[in-house]
């Protein structure tokens, strides 16, 4: 098995971490989470290692979760960033009525 990223790498990363999610024009809080252990099986020719396995990994980020929705159209709107990394998504959520 092998570790992709360490502790290190996910302190540099949340240290300047910072990022809004935004549901039907309303902030929505999130958590951070620092260097938690993940494990990864991956297929061959993934984007990440490019080869089939089990891997394990370190996880950090900036964290949402959104509450239950009431059914109809939702827009969320996600950016952050941290050091040279950012990103920017903008979904349009439909809830059916259960």
């Amino acid at each position: 098995m092998n570790m992709i990223g360490s502790s290190a790498d996910c302190a540099a990363f949340m240290a300047t971490a910072e990022g809004t999610a935004v549901l039907d024009g309303r902030e929505v809080g999130s958590d951070a989470h620092q260097a938690e252990t993940i494990e990864i099986r991956s297929a061959a020719g993934n984007p990440v290692t490019g080869r089939e396995g089990h891997f394990t990994a370190v996880g950090c980020g900036l964290w949402v979760q959104l509450p239950a929705l009431a059914a109809g159209e939702h827009t969320l709107m996600i950016r952050g960033q941290s050091g040279g990394f950012s990103v920017g998504v903008a979904y349009t959520l439909t809830v059916n009525a259960a």
